[in-house]
């Protein structure tokens, strides 16, 4: 059934599909009797494609052999058929493009996808199951029936995506099977099998899909599943929005935690294995030029998931399998932003290249009769249009569907399938219903005409066909063909500036958070963020500290060798003091020459080996720079979270005050906050 169910969707041709060097390589490995040396010459013709090869050849599950410098070496040592099947899904992510699901998050499926794989390949030379490289090609395309079904009806699946919001993975899975009679693991699954990769990887993808979310105290499964399973988990936190709901980043730290104990890792190996895994989604986003958030480490995740997390808290709880997906807002500006795909060409939907309304207009006829399709033919020639014609209606909805035309002409009595039954075809895909369908029919009787805008038949015409009347009819869908160009057109242009619209907001949003001369964030960030960690802090018992840092004599620094020279120093500072922090703490400037660190989970006499590092980093270095060589010391004030406090604003003072008093007891040194409450109390 589902195999007759994917010949439909098939046939839509909005199917994710190769393309380029993918295609080529897949027609060329139909048949188990192709020339790797065809193969080796295809890859090369894309240089984008040889370094990627040759990327996962040279990985670390290859490093103790010698570097493979050639495709011939690469197609050696990773297997014939593990190349193929490289080719393949790395083509699908270079022709990837926007489509027109409005609920599904295109830029996020390909950053998820990717973490995914990523994660999968480390997995899979950890555990020793597979081969690293088949674990990544299953990471790569383990969702592509989701993005199938987003782009063969992206209407219908938007709405599911929609009402699966808040619901399990089996709830979205029921409702694509109601709705489609194919849920996107079986969709998956059939691909996959259809471009002709193993058997194990279409049956591993499916599981994976109808097993989604990791249980409490469940260990992985040492299989291509499992593996793929504890990727999901991994891979989705990875790609994460960072303004995704809480109840997403409740979930998603939920799994995070059972993929830990999936693993049986200790806290500690778990985080470097993760961060591992980070560094590698960043080098293979900059290589298929996909999204991702180059500054994001593990304690960032754990830091989201507790602040964004916990808000969900006075939310419903979910139960064991709950899901959500989160809403198509836009990513956070990544790493580097990926490009942007060509909106001509769009999954589901061909939009036209140009932009004014005249256009020629292409028509296609389609009639069995050579005669009469000859006239048609001829009749529009006359009136400027681009027509193309075929005899039959098989290839006549072929070519429509490849070609895209603006009108289809169609006679209702043919061989094989008749009009109606060729424009309820059209009708099932996105293509063909943007087209314009003009039915030539012998009879007029009522019936006939009722059931021809049944089928979605947007007008008809009778036999004989006289030229004015044709004329006439086509003017009407010409009218139609050109405001929906006009349409196109406007919303190229508002996405084009929803688009530029979200990066400036994020560069304004960034900057009002950002000192623009340290380029460390600002008091306005400070303050947001101590208020966030104050309420985790409250909320959890967990510790927060502070430390105040100010840098010693600096008026004179400025008086001596003037603002210019101070403000060099003040960057040379601002550097040196995030060399010397934990990746878990955070520097801020505050003002002038005041710096505020956050150290949350950090009690008080712990962040004092913290305080003592910074203040070694700045005094057992000379500050050398153009203009300014001499030696700098800075103070610091610790306060730690103590019960007694009443809000964030009071430990600031009480940092403020233990800055003080190192200022007053030399400068060069920290002092804590609990130290001056016992001097006051043997006083």
């Amino acid at each position: 059934m589902e195999e007759t169910i994917f010949e439909e969707l098939r046939a839509s041709g909005n199917l994710p599909t190769p393309a380029g060097v993918g295609m080529k390589i897949l027609q060329l490995t139909r048949t188990d009797d192709y020339e790797l040396d065809e193969m080796g010459h295809a890859i090369m013709t894309d240089s984008s494609l040889t370094g990627r090869i040759l990327k996962l050849a040279n990985s670390a599950a290859h490093a103790k052999a010698r570097p493979a410098t050639t495709v011939s070496e690469s197609i050696l040592r990773l297997g014939s058929s593990t190349v193929r099947d490289l080719c393949l899904a790395f083509s699908l992510v270079s022709e990837r493009s926007a489509g027109s699901c409005t609920a599904f998050d295109y830029e996020g499926y390909w950053s998820t996808s990717l973490a995914r794989a990523v994660v999968a390949q480390a997995l899979s030379g950890r555990l020793g199951v597979g081969k690293p490289e088949e674990a990544y090609i299953c990471g790569l395309l383990g969702d592509v029936g989701r993005l199938a079904l987003a782009s063969v009806f992206p209407d219908e699946y938007a709405a599911i995506l929609s009402e699966c919001l808040n619901q399990s993975p089996m709830s979205c899975l029921a409702k694509e099977k109601e709705r489609f009679n194919i849920d996107h693991g079986q969709v998956a699954k059939c691909i996959l099998q259809d471009w002709g990769l193993p058997e194990t990887f279409a049956e591993a993808i499916q599981q994976s899909a109808t097993q989604r979310l990791l249980e409490g105290g469940e260990k992985v499964e040492h299989s291509l599943s499992g593996i793929l399973r504890v990727s999901e988990a991994l891979g989705e936190i990875l790609a994460a929005d960072e303004t995704a709901s809480p109840t997403v980043w409740k979930r998603l730290g939920v799994q995070f935690e059972r993929a830990r104990n999936a693993l049986d890792m200790g806290h500690k190996p778990f985080e470097a294995f993760v961060d591992g895994c980070i560094g590698e989604w960043i080098n293979w986003g900059d290589s298929l030029d996909v999204g991702t958030h180059p500054q994001r480490r593990v304690v960032d995740l754990l830091r989201l998931v507790e602040e964004r997390g916990g808000e969900a808290e006075d939310e419903a709880k979910p139960g064991p399998n709950s899901m959500s997906t989160p809403a198509p807002t836009p990513k956070p500006a990544p790493k580097t932003a990926p490009k942007t795909a060509p909106q001509t060409a769009t999954a589901g939907v061909q939009l036209r290249s140009m932009d004014s309304d005249e256009e020629q207009v292409h028509i296609l006829v389609i009639d069995d009769d050579p005669v009469s399709m000859k006239v048609l033919e001829m009749q529009l020639k006359k009136q400027g249009y681009k027509v193309t014609s075929c005899a039959n209606s098989p290839q006549g909805l072929k070519i429509a569907l490849e070609t895209c035309p603006d009108i289809v002409v169609a006679d209702w009595q043919m061989p094989e399938m008749d009009g109606m039954d060729l424009c309820r075809s059209l009708r099932r895909s996105e293509l063909g219903r943007r087209m314009y369908f003009l039915l030539v029919t012998g009879k007029g009787e009522k019936d006939v005409i009722v059931n021809a805008f049944d089928a979605g038949v947007d007008d008809f015409i009778t036999k004989p066909v006289l030229p004015e009347v044709l004329s006439a009819r086509v003017k009407g869908g010409v009218r139609l063909v050109r405001l929906q160009r006009r349409v196109d057109h406007d919303n190229r242009i508002m996405k084009r500036q929803v688009a530029e619209l979200g990066v400036l907001t994020r560069k304004l949003r960034a900057t009002s958070l950002t000192d623009p001369l340290t380029e460390l964030p600002n008091r306005r960030y400070a303050m947001k963020r101590l208020e966030s960690e104050w309420s985790s802090t409250l909320r959890t018992g967990r510790d927060l500290s502070l430390v105040m840092i100010d840098i010693d004599h600096f008026k004179s620094v400025n008086d001596d060798y003037g603002h210019d020279v101070g403000d060099a120093v003040l960057k040379e500072a601002a550097r040196r003091l995030k060399a010397a922090i934990r990746t878990s703490d955070e520097v801020c400037r505050i003002g002038g020459e005041e710096f505020l660190l956050i150290c949350k989970n950090t009690a008080e006499d712990e962040c004092s080996v913290v305080a003592e590092r910074i203040r070694s980093s700045m005094a057992d270095e000379r500050m050398v720079i153009p203009g300014f060589d001499r030696d700098l010391t800075v103070s610091l004030g610790i306060a730690g979270y103590e019960p007694k406090l009443k809000s964030f604003n009071q430990l600031i003072k009480l940092a403020d005050e233990a800055l003080y008093a190192a200022k007053e007891g030399g400068r060069n040194r920290y002092i804590c906050s609990a130290d001056l409450d016992s001097r006051n109390e043997a006083a």
